[in-house]
């Protein structure tokens, strides 16, 4: 190889001008002479620099289309064809450009390569085809027709079932006109089944018909992993078919899909299949994929679901989905007490869903096992707390749940773990002793569910105190008796003057919540504010459920608001400086103090990672209500994104009240821009915010059209939250739909515009 002649102009490039992930991009001539090294630790170092480098994560760089041309000429020489082709792919798939003075820059750069690229896909090693039909395919509308030309070429003479497969996809990808054809040959055929899966999922993918046949060959080809076409393509193949299929609006298709494969995975396990394993664990995931998408999968794919309980090999699958579908499943009860009977982790789990799921012989086993229970243990802190509610209120409208019920049994238990000492150096969940984790959370929470009834555990949780002051002192503060329980008092007394801040802070604030003594606190929180620690956030929200009270610590508030704006660069500190700017407009009403921190937290909109700030500063604005007008020339700008529509919308209706229209805006209008922002795949926080704009905007900005689309947010299969904690999503999708409900009804109690 004449390696002068392939890098030819490298170094008339301005690397020094350019940059990497790293910086500056004058080591990237380096790097590239190092991938010809015949040293193969040079080499192999190379080349994970270069991947750390301009393709970071997926990320490129200004480096990075200037790179190109010289990998293309290097793998044209037989340099690491298959790993630097595959980097050229990534490059072409990148949609994380930084500081890209063209957007597109780096994919067109690899498309510019494609013509020594081409003849690869016909290359003796198979690797090497799968790679450069996958890259070629990343190129999307940058590739020419030559490569789609090439790509046919190939699918004409490939043999290698699963080199074919990609090649299809690759084909389908660069001309989807081409799909309908392909999927046809692929599926009436005898293709082998890495073809036929990846006709199947080139046909949900680009929305051609869908028939029962089409589900008997994803049944007869379950597990469809075991067809996958390797790590470049990235995609679970049952679970990425499904959603196309509800994507394109066929959820009962999707549904029966899931059901199918489902069907077909129990009837493989019960044949002692080599493959069933992986078939169950294939379709549960898909299936519980599918649920926290569909409103209507959950109900009609649990009963699929049920018998593979029965079998201690798979009821692993199936017991975390009844914690988190929000379904009743009476049928499922003998089941999951024959296993929470037994010993260990799935015992635990089967526990944990009896409990969520209301099972009258769940709290006696939680008080037999306590200390080997921790997933149980915390779902029953959820439920008590209120964090969590059993399906049969997940549908009911405005009913409040009620805590998990009292029970002295389980009082006793909690007792004698709560005097538990740690057993030494031992840090797992369980420890021989009380769990150096969240267990004395939940165990005291638990406790301050109850309030007085727990009053029997006032010893043990005073001899915890010590050890586990925040969540003791919190428990004391519902389960103590202030008139008869003075030794409480005086130990919380004791506790708050002496210690860490935030010890004190605790106790201080237990005493106030029994005795109503405010001094204490407020001493502790005024040295906190003045402290300007990590927790200032933290300071600022106990401050202001002090109310009144509070304003013992309005020179600490005011003097956090005059610093100068740098002081609040940090997240932390301008969302402690917003609760300070809400706290102190409502204890004096002074605008002028508070709206210029309003403005800063509004400013965030266009940081990275500021939407929630910015979020905040509404928050805040709208409280102040005609006072927030100056901050209307702010908010404007914003109403387009739809992340802040509902919250300006907020912070507008409650500057002018009465007006028919906002800031120039008629209602209508927002409400066409509210509701917008109710997209699928959203934050809870963010989908409530939809519903409370409604309502602030009023039953006269709503015609029958705009009605229906709330009424879609409520009924429709889709579902609004898809984002946060996995087993949060459908729970608090549920919530939504309860509280769309309401709104819908009361925005129609006056009667729409009409059509």
């Amino acid at each position: 190889m004449d390696l002068p002649l392939v890098l030819a102009g490298l170094d008339q490039v301005s690397w020094s001008q350019l940059h990497h992930a790293y910086g500056s991009a004058e080591d990237v001539p380096t790097l590239l002479r190092g991938l010809a090294s015949l040293e193969e630790g040079i080499a192999d170092e190379a080349e994970q620099e270069l991947w750390s480098s301009i393709v970071h994560q997926g990320t490129v760089y200004t480096a990075t289309a200037p790179t190109v041309p010289f990998l293309a000429r290097l793998i044209a020489e037989g340099v690491r064809r298959n790993a630097l082709v595959g980097m050229l792919g990534v490059i072409a798939a990148s949609v994380d450009e930084h500081d890209l003075p063209v957007p597109g820059a780096a994919r067109d750069a690899v498309a510019a390569q494609l013509g020594p690229l081409l003849p690869l896909l016909a290359d003796d090693d198979r690797e090497v085809r799968r790679t450069t039909a996958w890259a070629v395919a990343q190129c999307r509308r940058s590739a020419g027709p030559d490569a789609r030309a090439a790509l046919r070429a190939r699918w004409e003479a490939e043999t290698d079932p699963a080199v074919r497969a990609d090649v299809l996809t690759s084909c389908v990808l660069l001309d989807p006109d081409a799909t309908e054809e392909l999927c046809s040959v692929a599926l009436a055929g005898d293709e082998p089944a890495p073809v036929r899966v990846a006709a199947l999922l080139a046909t949900a993918d680009n929305g051609l018909p869908w028939n029962a046949e089409a589900t008997a060959q994803v049944r007869a080809l379950v597990p469809l992993e075991r067809h996958g076409f390797g790590a470049l393509w990235q995609r679970e193949p049952l679970q990425a078919l499904t959603e196309a299929l509800h994507t394109r609006g066929g959820a009962d298709t999707a549904i029966d899909v899931v059901g199918s494969a489902l069907g077909r995975a129990a009837a493989l396990h019960l044949q002692g299949n080599e493959h069933a394993r992986a078939a169950v664990t294939e379709a549960r995931w898909s299936a519980e994929s599918l649920a926290r998408r569909s409103r209507t999968a959950p109900a009609r794919l649990l009963p699929v679901l049920l018998p593979l309980l029965h079998d201690p090999a798979t009821a692993a699958e199936v017991i975390p989905l009844l914690r988190t579908w929000c379904q009743p499943a009476p049928e499922a009860i003998p089941a999951l007490l024959a296993i929470a009977r037994g010993d260990g982790e799935q015992a635990d789990e089967a526990l944990a869903a009896l409990l969520y799921l209301g099972a009258p012989e769940a709290t006696g086993l939680l008080a037999r096992d306590l200390a080997d229970r921790p997933r149980a243990l915390k779902t029953a802190y959820r439920l008590a707390t209120g964090d969590l509610r059993t399906p049969s209120q997940t549908h009911e409208p405005g009913e409040e749940r009620t805590p998990l019920p009292y029970d002295p049994g389980l009082l006793d238990a909690i007792r004698v773990r709560l005097t538990a000492e740690p057993s030494g150096e031992s840090r797992s969940v369980l420890d021989g002793g009380l769990a150096a984790t969240n267990e004395p959370v939940y165990l005291t929470g638990l406790l301050a569910a109850w309030g007085s009834p727990a009053r029997g555990a006032l010893p043990e949780l005073l001899a915890a105190l010590p050890r586990h002051p925040l969540p003791v002192c919190r428990a004391l503060a519902s389960v103590a008796d202030p008139q008869a329980d003075v030794h409480v008092i005086e130990a919380l007394q004791a506790q708050a003057r002496q210690g860490e801040a935030a010890v004190r802070q605790a106790a201080a604030s237990a005493l106030h919540s029994l005795n109503g003594d405010a001094a204490p606190l407020v001493s502790v929180l005024a040295e906190l504010l003045a402290g300007r620690g990590n927790g200032l956030e933290h300071s600022v929200a106990a401050a202001a459920a002090l109310g009144e009270t509070a304003r013992a610590l309005l020179p600490q508030l005011r003097t956090l608001l005059a610093e100068p704006p740098r002081s609040r660069e940090t997240v932390p500190a301008i969302r402690a400086a917003l609760g300070a700017a809400s706290l102190v407009w409502q204890l004096t009403r002074d605008a002028q103090t508070v709206l210029p921190v309003i403005r800063e937290g509004l400013a965030w909109a266009s940081r990275p990672w500021g939407r929630a700030t910015a979020v905040r500063a509404t928050e805040v604005a709208r409280l102040l209500g005609p006072a927030a007008e100056p901050l209307v020339p702010d908010l404007l700008p914003l109403l387009d994104d739809p992340e802040h529509a509902p919250g300006l919308v907020l912070v507008l209706t409650s500057v002018c009240p009465g007006a028919d229209t906002l800031a120039g805006l008629p209602r209508t209008s927002l409400a066409d821009r509210v509701l917008a922002a109710a997209r699928p795949g959203s934050y809870t926080r963010s989908a409530m915010a939809v519903l409370t704009a409604c309502v602030a905007l009023g039953p006269a900005a709503f015609t029958d059209t705009r009605l229906d689309l709330i009424r879609a947010l409520a009924d429709a299969d889709r579902r609004i939250v898809g984002a946060g904690l996995q087993d949060q999503i459908i729970l608090d999708d549920e919530r939504f739909r309860t509280e769309a409900r309401k709104t819908l009804r009361t925005l129609t109690t006056a009667g729409p515009l009409g059509h």
